[in-house]
């Protein structure tokens, strides 16, 4: 009887600590996963150029209580859009005119068809889960520290006799938005669909091309 029940209980830990260590590990690709999105973002000098078109457009907008011409928005709705598929193009290390080729959609597709069979669902649920607490959570956060702490020097760089702090805080606060959460979430939400991804099993990081 007591080593029945000794049985059981050791059975019971090895359980708890295998289902740990693969939350752990599934966390940790998603960590990874995030990492990656940052460097890779930031590491070309293409994409943070055409994010800064929609980044100004929006910081004027905001400056002006949003009381700009109509087609601003549509010019910040299309570079958006231009935005995502240079990411696209980028993460698949493809040329730009793949985009017109209906078989490299075809790919695509049938590579996030694989991907998220294969991260389906506790890999998948992690990336989403370190994807909304990091980048809508603590760079949100840290964003808004940053206008909090250094909006009085920038207002300086920029001063003028008719500034209005809190328009010109807006301004900020969505050029930076601009420059980081919105093109990181593309480049994250592509990477978990597995455009780019080499291994269509897991993402560890070495396979994260």
């Amino acid at each position: 009887m007591l080593c029945r029940l000794l049985r059981s209980g050791f059975r019971g830990k090895t359980a708890t600590m295998y289902l740990t260590d693969t939350y752990l590990k599934n966390f940790w690709i998603a960590l990874k996963t995030f990492a990656y999105t940052i460097l890779f973002f930031y590491s070309h000098p293409s994409l943070v150029l055409v994010s800064l078109v929609p980044s100004s457009l929006r910081a004027f907008q905001m400056s002006q209580h949003l009381a700009t011409p109509w087609w601003m928005e549509a010019v910040v709705g299309l570079a958006r859009v231009g935005l995502f598929l240079l990411i696209i193009v980028r993460l698949s290390k493809s040329e730009i005119r793949a985009l017109n080729d209906k078989t490299y959609w075809e790919r695509l597709g049938k590579k996030a068809s694989k991907v998220l069979a294969s991260t389906w669902p506790k890999i998948f649920i992690a990336q989403l889960i370190v994807f909304i607490v990091c980048l809508y959570g603590l760079m949100n956060l840290l964003i808004l520290a940053i206008v909090d702490h250094s909006l009085s020097t920038v207002m300086g760089w920029f001063s003028t006799a008719d500034n209005d702090p809190e328009a010109f805080a807006n301004a900020y606060l969505f050029f930076l938005k601009n420059m980081s959460v919105i093109p990181l979430s593309m480049v994250h939400m592509l990477k978990m669909l597995g455009v780019g991804v080499s291994n269509a099993n897991l993402m560890p990081l070495g396979d994260l091309s």
